[in-house]
């Protein structure tokens, strides 16, 4: 079955990947094989990404991009093919988060977070769609949230995004089940990140998460490095349309 899990000879392009989730989830993939195309905005971060990977004895190919440009991202795909040879991963880690009382919302806040968190995501499913359909075989893996589902205060703005990738996820397993590519996302719950992190250095703010935790802990992100590797591995080939919650119990409380 450990073969099962082996990512040898597989290439997968992550978004988001100089730091948290993103980050996480590049260094699991490489540690069970596959080689990395690395995609963010600071090259900097990426290059100390990049170098983590390399010391698992992968390659690892670091891509600026701005995801919010779909020229950006189609030349993203492009090049993972083009330095790496093929792709066969696709993880959507790259996001935004919006916490803002719904009245005062700003029409360049609302452009922001859904090109970050939404047209990223469904612009790189196709340009990585377009190869994966003509392999007849790839996995996308697309971050959701606890939002995917539930509704919390503030986040009448990102949690609608969230939903849409729940989604998205779900219509892209149809569409492109019978090519065999399988399309599933995962829902970090409260994981400590750059962008949880303001929220979580309350004291009050974060007991109460950790209480209602059945866990009794809030989530690292390298609690999510199993769960994607599962996702992009054969260990997961009739697994589709499937939004895997890596939250400690919460929706569960």
């Amino acid at each position: 079955m450990r073969g099962s899990f082996d990512l040898s000879g597989k290439v997968a392009l992550i978004t988001g990947a100089s730091r948290g989730i993103g980050r996480a989830i590049a260094l699991a993939l490489a540690e069970a094989g596959a080689d990395v195309a690395l995609a963010a905005r600071s090259v900097e971060a990426l290059d100390a990404v990049a170098g983590e990977a390399r010391a698992f004895g992968r390659r690892a190919t670091v891509i600026p991009t701005d995801v919010t440009s779909v020229e950006q991202i189609r030349s993203m795909v492009d090049r993972t093919v083009e330095t790496l040879g093929r792709i066969d991963i696709l993880v959507n880690a790259a996001g935004v988060g919006a916490r803002k009382p719904t009245v005062d919302l700003t029409e360049a806040e609302f452009d922001q977070v859904y090109d970050a968190n939404i047209k990223s995501v469904t612009f790189a499913c196709a340009a990585a769609g377009r190869h994966f359909l003509e392999q007849r075989s790839g996995k996308i893996i697309n971050i959701a949230s606890l939002t995917t589902t539930i509704g919390l205060p503030g986040r009448s703005l990102y949690g609608p995004t969230k939903g849409a990738v729940g989604q998205l996820t779900r219509a892209l397993a149809v569409e492109w089940g019978p090519y065999g590519v399988c399309v599933n996302a995962i829902a970090p719950g409260w994981i400590d990140t750059r962008l949880s992190g303001p929220v979580l250095r309350n004291p009050e703010f974060r007991a109460e998460v950790v209480k209602r935790t059945p866990l009794g802990r809030v989530g690292e992100p390298e609690d999510l490095g199993g769960a994607a590797v599962f996702l992009a591995s054969s260990a997961s080939d009739f697994v589709t349309g499937q939004i895997l919650y890596v939250d400690g119990g919460f929706i569960a409380a």
